[in-house]
């Protein structure tokens, strides 16, 4: 599976987008972390953001997530 990130520090906000996630027909959800992202043709989770990352998520992820428009390497 392929998994695309990003890490925004200033924002404290990180984005993983999954295998199938197109950002023109995704239904966001809000949750208490943040938003689930649903591809509405197959209820498939394609994509997760979480606000206040740094307090949810472990710091090794984040350091490995590069800055939003910087396309991490394969």
């Amino acid at each position: 599976m392929h998994i695309d990130g990003h890490y925004d520090p200033d924002a404290d906000i990180a984005w993983l987008r999954f295998e199938g996630y197109d950002p023109k027909t995704v239904v966001g959800e809000q949750t208490d972390a943040g938003l689930r992202e649903i591809d509405p043709s197959t209820g498939r989770v394609v994509g997760l953001e979480y606000w206040h990352a740094s307090t949810t998520l472990p710091p090794e992820l984040l350091t490995l997530l590069p800055p939003p428009g910087v396309t991490a390497a394969a």
